[in-house]
């Protein structure tokens, strides 16, 4: 019976489909009457979940419903002749309450342009690790490295060991560090018959080579983290003209009301030319021709450390290229391949350091040299494998028998006692220096910090990092992708955000208490920051002054995101990316994104 009926099913449309009057709609009805159960539309593939393979599946097509540009940002895509699926860029308004939960909820992009690509973000993901540790640790959160003494004192000897314990602080200075050894000498500590031990164990895996990225390893956006990290992990060269006798001098300008980097220009992202001053160079204090050599000056002071003192001066002229200076630093020491011309002045440079964990380790025996001279013991780094910290120390045999006696019957175990600390700036004012700044080496320590302390794991390694703040992401932003980082900040090819994740955290956390916070952490387009140079650029530019924005490049990457006041005095996010070939050196380039502030300041 049911062949029957489908037979006669299947004459009849074929009848209806040989007739001019038959529609295809109708030749599609009488198929269902046979009971085809086949779907005419074409069975779409799985969009792929890996980055780079989603990034092409979504330019071939798989774009955002809304797909547009203003014209304004068209004419300048069109003029720094971009591809036009090489740009991914959104923007979007917040409501005008950004304290009312109940407004959290998206808003209706003003435009959206292949939005959902996944991205090369450069240091725009900045933007990520510091608002989860905002996010996460309070603005007010502050690391504390500190010092201990393990043993017993008697008769100003320590007999026993100190103890250095690094906590990640991201911004360490070499003379705080310092601070915090000669705290020893305020126990009324004269000697110490014992070693010292450097626990920096709390990052783990981390070091990584620092010419791996761009085989420019004296740069210092490639210094390496460290849990007991100082003055970013650089050090600073500086070379001091010495004139010959008899010498005409020369009056020295006034500097005074030049704003000077200040010490986070040490550790600098790729895109910032401004803060990136690994030479600091002023007029000459002496005429050039009356130059007779260089004094060389190492900061900080190393042990186990050689370099010369004095760098003959040459006539030749000055050479300012950042990538082809005259010296050469190893773990052991500083060599110079050539003189320095005396038409450079005094210069400075901040040069990163091949080991992150000799530069500590030889910056604590020659500041303990100082504060301890007569000291003879180790200075080693702790052993994973000892719990030192829970571990009671033996009685020292070189006290005296009776108080070996009274320790062994009546004293408490000898188990470490914090000397004193020291304190890291709030957590507030480090994502400003980082986001101000672009500060790579304080994002990778920030992001460190955070299975430690909100996750309270002992050990911090970059996998548990990145597992944190997806953990972190899948409870706050659900319906947003997750961003991929083997780098947190963003000083990575192989990292990827796509432009709408960057907009719902930018979105969260304008509903967060923290925005101003936030926001404030940002650079002003045209005043300060990365984004100060847009002035320069676009000196009539309408953002200036009214968008709070992170810059990101690389040579394959140019990118911006965070916030814009327009004129009506509504907020906006906006978030834009471009991932083409040697963009960094195509002048038109970053018209683009600047034309993205401007559309949006206007609104």
């Amino acid at each position: 019976m049911k062949n029957s009926r489908q037979s006669v099913g299947l004459q009849t449309c074929a009848t209806q489909l040989l007739s001019l009057k038959t529609s295809l709609l109708l030749g599609m009805a009488c198929l269902s009457l046979v009971g085809h159960t086949s779907d005419t539309t074409q069975v779409q593939p799985p969009i792929p979940t890996d980055p780079v393979t989603k990034q092409s599946h979504a330019v071939m097509g798989q774009r955002d419903p809304v797909n547009k540009l203003p014209e304004t940002i068209q004419a300048k895509l069109a003029q720094a002749n971009i591809p036009t699926d090489s740009l991914s860029m959104v923007v979007q308004p917040l409501t005008d309450n950004p304290q009312n939960a109940a407004s959290t909820a998206p808003q209706t992009p003003l435009f959206s342009y292949n939005a959902d690509v996944p991205r090369i973000p450069a240091s725009t993901q900045k933007l990520i690790p510091t608002y989860v540790a905002l996010d996460s640790l309070g603005k007010d959160f502050v690391w504390q490295t500190k010092l201990y003494q393990h043993g017993f004192v008697w008769k100003g000897t320590l007999y026993g060991d100190v103890i250095v314990q690094g906590s990640g602080d991201p911004k360490l200075e070499n003379e705080r560090l310092y601070q915090l050894l000669a705290m020893i000498k305020a126990q009324g500590i004269k000697q110490v018959q014992g070693n010292l031990i450097i626990d920096n164990q709390q990052f783990q895996g981390v070091d990584f080579d620092v010419n791996a990225f761009d085989g420019k390893g004296l740069r210092p956006y490639n210094a390496q983290p460290n849990a007991l990290l100082t003055n970013f992990g650089t050090v600073e060269v500086d070379l001091v003209p010495i004139a010959k006798p008899n010498a005409t001098p020369v009056v020295k300008p006034n500097t005074s009301s030049v704003t000077q980097p200040t010490t986070t220009s040490a550790s600098t992202d790729i895109d910032n030319p401004a803060a990136n001053l690994e030479q600091i160079q002023s007029k000459p204090s002496i005429n050039p021709k009356d130059v007779a050599a260089y004094q060389v000056i190492l900061k900080p002071a190393l042990a186990n450390f050689t370099m010369p003192t004095t760098l003959k001066a040459s006539q030749a002229p000055c050479n300012s290229n950042q990538d082809d200076w005259i010296g050469t630093l190893t773990s052991t020491g500083l060599s110079f391949h050539q003189t320095a011309s005396a038409f450079c002045g005094e210069q400075k440079r901040y040069l990163t350091f091949p080991d992150g964990d000799v530069l500590v380790k030889q910056q604590i025996i020659a500041d303990w040299q100082k504060i301890l001279p007569n000291f003879t013991g180790n200075i080693e780094f702790a052993n994973p494998a000892v719990p030192y910290m829970q571990q009671a120390k033996a009685i020292p045999q070189a006290l005296p028998w009776y108080i070996r006696l009274y320790l062994k019957y009546f004293g408490k175990p000898l188990t470490p006692k914090l000397v004193g600390y020291v304190a890291s700036n709030p957590l507030h004012e480090q994502i400003k220096d980082i986001n101000q700044h672009s500060n790579n080496v304080m994002t990778e320590q920030i992001a460190l910090s955070l299975p430690l302390y909100a996750d309270k794991q002992r050990i911090s390694t970059y996998p548990k990092t990145f597992a944190y703040i997806h953990q972190w992401w899948q409870q706050k932003l659900p319906q947003a992708q997750p961003p991929v980082m083997t780098r947190a900040s963003g000083l990575c090819r192989d990292c990827r955000v796509a432009p709408n994740s960057m907009l719902a955290l930018l979105t969260l956390a304008y509903h967060s208490p923290n925005f101003t916070v936030y926001r404030d952490s940002l650079g002003v387009a045209g005043e300060s920051g990365t984004i100060k140079a847009l002035k320069l650029r676009q000196p009539n530019n309408p953002a200036i002054g009214h968008a709070w924005i992170k810059t990101g490049t690389l040579d394959n990457v140019t990118s911006m995101a965070g916030y814009v006041q327009g004129k009506s005095g509504k907020w906006y996010a906006v978030v834009g990316m471009i991932n083409a070939d040697n963009v960094k050196n195509n002048s038109n380039a970053k018209a683009v994104l600047d034309e993205m502030l401007a559309w949006t300041a206007l609104q």
